[in-house]
């Protein structure tokens, strides 16, 4: 049975669908098989990032509407062997109710190591239904106050749902943390109410790769980030670099 993770944020712009694609594609370069699952009908960013817009048909809307089997709507990514990606509907329908995504992956996810959720921003509806499959959860924020207490409010919905959670904060800048600019990791941590699963450093390259579906970039210090993080969800124990400490 796969592990099944949905990544929140509160807001949009905290690079939650990167990080969770980059996150993907070490656990399947690591040999595991990765299925992504788009939740996000207003973004509906997930086919670009990960390179198979064009080739995109079915999504998991049209499985619930019959329009296709299963299996016609997961799409194998074109660069990373064992990842794949079940694409957003463009709106969601009154049919979509609660429970019904819980019940077409709990049903998939014996054909998978991780599936990861990708929610939509904001706090409505959506994100709980995009929680509910979920074993847990994480939260990946920047590090500001604004999207720490507005994804703060994410993580509480999380929790009262019952999802163990914690936090990713992402495209972090040391040097702003040292000279007081941002908070610290501690405040963070303080802020949200979680405890801390990673830290992925401000990368300009791989948000611009990732917006024009470019090729997955490897031996950056984010990407040794993600790689860090996909070992944390494998259970082993990966302590963070001094310096972000």
């Amino acid at each position: 049975m796969a592990k099944i993770v949905t990544f929140i944020s509160g807001k949009g712009g905290s690079g939650k669908s990167t990080v969770l694609v980059g996150i993907a594609n070490e656990l399947a370069l690591m040999g595991n098989k990765v299925l992504i699952v788009d939740t996000d009908k207003g973004a509906n960013c997930l086919d670009v990032i990960t390179g198979i817009g064009e080739g995109v048909v079915y999504n998991w809307g049209d499985i619930f509407s019959e329009t296709c089997d299963i299996e016609d709507a997961i799409y194998p990514s074109q660069s990373i062997p064992r990842l794949y990606i079940l694409p957003a509907p463009k709106d969601y329908k009154s049919a979509y109710a609660p429970g019904i995504l819980k019940d077409l992956l709990r049903l998939i996810s014996q054909n998978f190591d991780f599936i990861f959720i990708d929610a939509p921003a904001g706090l409505g509806d959506s994100l709980v239904l995009a929680l509910e499959p979920a074993n847990e959860a994480v939260l990946v924020a920047n590090d500001d106050n604004f999207s720490l207490k507005v994804g703060a409010k994410a993580a509480a919905i999380a929790t009262e749902m019952g999802k163990s959670t914690t936090l990713l904060l992402n495209a972090f800048r040391a040097f702003a943390v040292q000279t007081g600019l941002l908070p610290s990791v501690d405040d963070a941590m303080d802020i949200t109410e979680l405890g801390l699963l990673g830290i992925v450093p401000f990368e300009a390259n791989l948000n611009f790769n990732a917006s024009q579906g470019l090729p997955y970039l490897r031996d950056t210090r984010a990407t040794e980030a993600f790689s860090r993080i996909a070992k944390r969800l494998q259970g082993q124990k990966i302590d963070l670099p001094s310096e972000w400490c």
